[in-house]
């Protein structure tokens, strides 16, 4: 039982020892931090809602898509210019090829008989017009096929644009026999550009004296001198009701004019009385062309 108790002792000891010398075969096993569970706020989009008011900076690059061209071509393209009276040299004639929304242009100018030719071309479809400035051009371009090694001939005509252009406009509208309405007349030179383009330009500080006839009468001056948008403005009045002339010569040696104005009504048989209004000055040219919007005149 010594001996026993004795062992006993010994091995406590030695097992002692070993674990203050780091000897034991024990391991201790090591964890990570488990997660928190601490719920997070969602981040805030950075996008906007509508993506279309983002603006990106441009990337640098080149145009493929190819433009049209007119030639070279073995197609041909001739004919004449006319005016009122007879061939016009000196025309421009313009053929633009078409091709989808695309236009390739090219440009000649008629010999003294009025003849042009536009050779070595590609097929295709083209618009034909012409013009000489500053009063000449042609109301309506020709839109034709040209075959890939055909010459086509092709005639235009011109149309004269003589100035000046006399428009007028009432307030009211509709005048009514014995009472007086505001008539303007606006003078402009009907003006074709280098580039074919026909505008009305104003003609300010001209005289513009009305003749009534025996169905109108005016009041105030008369003559008047147009603004500077051209205008001038009459007080009239209808003597009687019914359709009415009514002449204006414009400028120092200019040529009378008949004036467009409506035919006169009937007084109605209301008592009531209106206010005179000054006349609309947006004045409808001629169908060939837009004309100028024109400020208010004085009335």
């Amino acid at each position: 039982m010594r001996f026993r108790g004795h062992r006993t002792t010994v091995v406590a000891t030695v097992a002692l020892l070993m674990l203050a010398a780091g000897c034991s075969n024990v391991q201790r096993l090591s964890f990570p931090t488990p997660p928190s569970t601490q719920a997070h706020a969602a981040a805030a989009p950075t996008l906007p809602d509508n993506l279309s008011s983002v603006n990106q900076p441009p990337v640098a690059g080149v145009t493929t898509t190819t433009l049209p061209r007119v030639g070279p071509g073995a197609a041909v393209l001739n004919g004449s210019v006319f005016g009122p009276s007879g061939p016009v040299g000196g025309a421009t004639v313009e053929a633009d090829r078409l091709v989808g929304d695309q236009v390739a242009t090219v440009r000649t100018i008629t010999a003294a008989d009025g003849s042009w030719k536009i050779t070595h071309i590609l097929g295709g479809v083209y618009r034909v017009r012409a013009w000489h400035a500053p009063n000449l051009d042609v109301t309506t371009p020709q839109v034709l096929f040209v075959g890939d090694v055909e010459a086509l001939t092709v005639s235009l005509q011109l149309t004269s644009f003589p100035g000046p252009n006399v428009a007028t406009s009432m307030a009211p509208a509709v005048p009514y026999a014995g009472r007086a309405v505001n008539l303007l007349v606006q003078v402009t030179n009907p003006t074709i550009s280098t580039d074919g383009v026909l505008t009305y330009q104003p003609v300010a500080g001209d005289k513009v004296q009305l003749t009534p006839g025996s169905g109108w009468t005016v009041s105030g001056p008369n003559p008047s001198t147009t603004d500077t948008a051209g205008n001038v403005v009459f007080q009239v009045e209808c003597r009687a009701a019914g359709a009415a002339p009514l002449i204006a010569t414009i400028g120092p040696k200019g040529a009378p004019v008949a004036l467009s104005v409506p035919s006169c009504a009937p007084v109605p048989t209301s008592t009531t009385t209106t206010t005179v209004p000054c006349p609309s000055t947006t004045l409808a040219p001629p169908a060939v062309s837009s004309g100028p919007t024109v400020p208010p005149g004085k009335c």
